[in-house]
């Protein structure tokens, strides 16, 4: 790793104006004298700590204030007994804002890690999707700086991870890999994701991060040579063409390489950009390139960018299929630059080379940062900047709206880092939409209603079905009819009729909206159903319930029992919690201890209404042949007439003939999915139950390199609706088995 140069609070005055010196220089002692001589997690003075993270964050061109803020950072935590009055009196209004913006993510992050202790596997999805969107809504609510300066403090606490203990190591770095570097890569950021990416990486995965850092540093000074040399003959070629530039050679970061080579499915050898040129150019004539308009500075940029392309090409000879041109079709984040992959014919030697202008390398390493501007106090963004953060604030704003719960943290995460496609509506405008997006992708996209009414789609003329996948070029048309409404399999990723979360939520608001009245119905049906299966009707109430799970308006929880964002196991939940929190003496408590278990439809030689289990063994279910065992005391247990344990009784003659009767009830089975890792696997899984109303009283969770293991309690009524609900889960894209088996 690099070495990162101790951050000393001259080198942070040394940019500043008297003003903004002041104003840095009392943040320096406010925090100095607040924190004292308390330590740091990572084992450094807070302070220092403190001024590590300004420093990061005068990498951006940030102002004083947010310098300032950054400084106070963290001057609110319990052991500095500081108050928030006490730093409104001693700076402005904007320093202000930024520490309370901090303070309130901080406080959320903990609260959320309070949550993640207690949570079970199914549930830790959907709290890491709380967290993403907590993170994402500062942007919306407050000042993007906050999310700049959280970002900042993450790097560093990475740098100086390796004082922590594992656990905690494992936590800062996981928070950043799913949490910030994503963020910082949408935001365009490059300067704090790489970074991050590499630290996180090599904490959380540090066997494969020391197996590239070895084979790079192999043949690395051999490797430097070859570039250096490289790298001054593309210089020599730019100087006699008349342009002005800098050529330097930049290694491939550890966590790029990895992705690549799980991507193309290839070992390092196979990757071409280990080893990258790259080219910044400045303009022809800088004075009157300042005084162009935008769009010809972009021309001209485009035009310096191209006539290099083709000296690189006349200099070495262009690997196949291996050019990218972010320059015509820029990224999600705004990144723009020409990428190519080279081969020297005389030494065998690969290359990438990247060709941006000086304007567009700014961007790349500093995203939204290198477009704010601070005037007076108010914040103002360019024109590129508000459009790369509205598409995050879109992405969250239809979520915030519906109040939806039902999205799985893996696939939002995996829409804020996607790559875009761009695709033409029929009057040639360009819609940036994400990779594997499909036409009702786009018609949310054009606008909700269009959405709403979509029947049908023509996509370069030709018709297609409402799952294609849409490719970027694509000139897309949707049909529409008066009377049309969403599909409730739009709403089922594993379905592929759509591939946006964003749009997921907007079906989601539809149906809520038009089918409350219904919603509500059915919810109080899950809760009444729910109340008697335990036996607890006369105990409690849905108002009991409701105030149980933090709902104060009843109607509003029903609606969303009935959609399926309240499912059973969290009543079920609530009512156990409720339970336990009863004092010895309270009047209820006899009640609940005299509650008759319900009876069983199970017919014992012909009598009904005997004490029967089910044998946790063979866990049977109708309309399996079963046997019954009189055991001594515990009544009879039923097993499955095959199962092994039977074949181990040396008494034969407490072996009792049992039928399953008619009385419709539930049996708890045991199942077990195999999948290869995949985002979005466990919320389709839990579309599945839901749309069946099956229960799942418990779960768990557990993960190696490359597959996971999900382990279901599933409580089904027959044979049947086990096998169409294996058979689901087989034609899941990744599962590779699905079985019954008991699991503690």
């Amino acid at each position: 790793m690099t070495q990162i140069k101790t951050a000393t609070l001259t080198d942070l005055l040394t940019h500043w104006s008297d003003e903004s010196a002041v104003t840095i220089r009392r943040a320096y002692q406010f925090a100095a004298n607040a924190h004292g001589e308390h330590l740091h997690p990572c084992g450094d003075l807070y302070i220092d700590h403190d001024l590590a993270v300004a420093n990061i964050m005068m990498g951006l061109d940030v102002d004083a204030n947010t310098v300032a803020a950054s400084l106070l950072h963290d001057v609110l935590l319990p052991h500095t007994g500081c108050v928030l009055t006490q730093i409104e009196s001693a700076f402005n209004s904007e320093v202000n804002s930024l520490v309370l913006g901090l303070q309130n993510l901080y406080a959320y992050a903990e609260h959320q890690q309070y949550k993640d202790s207690r949570a079970t596997s199914l549930q830790a999805g959907q709290q890491n999707l709380e967290a993403i969107r907590r993170a994402i809504l500062s942007i919306i609510e407050g000042d993007i700086r906050v999310i700049l300066i959280r970002m900042a403090d993450c790097l560093q606490n990475l740098r100086r991870a390796s004082h922590l203990s594992r656990p905690e190591q494992l936590e800062v770095a996981g928070e950043v890999m799913h949490i910030y570097a994503p963020l910082a890569n949408r935001l365009g950021i490059w300067q704090l994701k790489w970074e991050m990416e590499d630290l996180a990486f090599r904490f959380l995965e540090p066997q494969r991060y020391r197996e590239i850092a070895s084979k790079l540093a192999e043949r690395r000074a051999e490797r430097s040579k070859k570039v250096e040399t490289a790298a001054a003959r593309l210089q020599k070629r730019i100087a006699e063409m008349g342009f002005a530039g800098v050529v330097t050679g930049r290694p491939k970061h550890i966590y790029s390489i990895y992705r690549k080579m799980q991507r193309k499915q290839v070992d390092i050898d196979r990757i071409y950009d280990i080893q990258a040129l790259r080219v910044i150019l400045d303009p022809l004539d800088p004075i009157s390139y300042a005084k162009k308009s935008n769009k010809e500075k972009e021309d001209e940029d485009r035009s310096l960018c191209y006539q290099v392309l083709g000296a690189v090409h006349s200099l070495w000879q262009p690997i196949p299929r291996e050019f990218d041109d972010y320059i015509a079709s820029p990224k999600p984040n705004g990144y723009k630059s020409l990428h190519t992959a080279v081969i020297d014919t005389h030494t065998g030697q690969t290359l990438e080379v990247q060709i941006r202008t000086s304007r567009m390398h700014e961007e790349a390493e500093k995203g939204v940062a290198a477009h704010w501007a601070y005037k007076e106090g108010e914040a103002r963004v360019s024109a590129s900047a508000q459009r790369r953060i509205q598409v995050l604030r879109e992405l969250l704003t239809a979520i915030q709206d519906s109040g939806d719960t039902a999205v799985d943290s893996s696939a939002l995460e995996n829409e804020i880092q996607a790559e875009a496609i761009y695709v033409f509506t029929p009057n040639g405008d360009v819609k940036e939409l994400p990779a594997g997006a499909t036409p009702i992708d786009f018609a949310y996209l054009v606008h909700t209603q269009v959405g709403h009414r979509c029947r049908g789609a023509r996509v370069n003329g030709k018709m297609v079905s409402l799952d294609y996948r849409l490719k970027s070029g694509d000139k897309v048309e949707i049909i529409t009819a008066k009377r049309a409404s969403p599909s409730r399999d739009w709403m089922n990723p594993s379905l592929g009729y759509t591939g946006s979360a964003r749009t997921r939520s907007k079906i989601r608001q539809w149906f809520r909206e038009q089918e409350r009245e219904q919603n509500i119905e059915q919810g109080r049906e899950v809760v009444v159903r729910e109340l008697k299966r335990l036996g607890l009707g006369d105990t409690y109430s849905i108002e009991d319930i409701a105030e149980a799970l933090k709902f104060s308006d009843v109607d509003k929880f029903l609606a969303k029992v009935g959609f399926g964002d309240v499912q059973t196991t969290q009543i079920s939940g609530a009512l156990a919690l409720m339970r336990r929190e009863l004092k010895p003496d309270d009047e209820l408590r006899p009640l609940l201890q005299s509650q008759p278990k319900k009876p069983s439809g199970l017919t014992v030689r012909g009598l009904s209404g005997l004490h029967t289990k089910m044998a946790k063994c063979c866990n049977p279910i109708p309309p399996e042949p079963i046997l019954g065992y009189i055991t001594r005391g515990e009544g009879v247990t039923i097993h499955r007439k095959d199962c092994k344990q039977l074949a181990l009784i040396n008494e034969p003659e407490r072996l009792i003939e049992v039928d399953w009767g008619f009385e419709s009830e539930t049996f708890p089975i045991p199942i077990v999915v195999r999948a290869y890792r995949r985002p979005g696997l466990v919320d389709e899984m839990n579309s599945i139950l839901r749309g069946q109303n099956i229960n799942v009283p418990k779960t768990k969770r557990t993960t190696d390199d490359s597959m996971t293991t999900v382990y279901l309690i599933v409580e089904v009524t027959d044979l049947e609706q086990l096998n169409w609900l294996m058979k689901k889960f087989e034609n899941l894209p990744n599962v590779t088995e699905v079985y019954r088996e008991r699991w503690n």
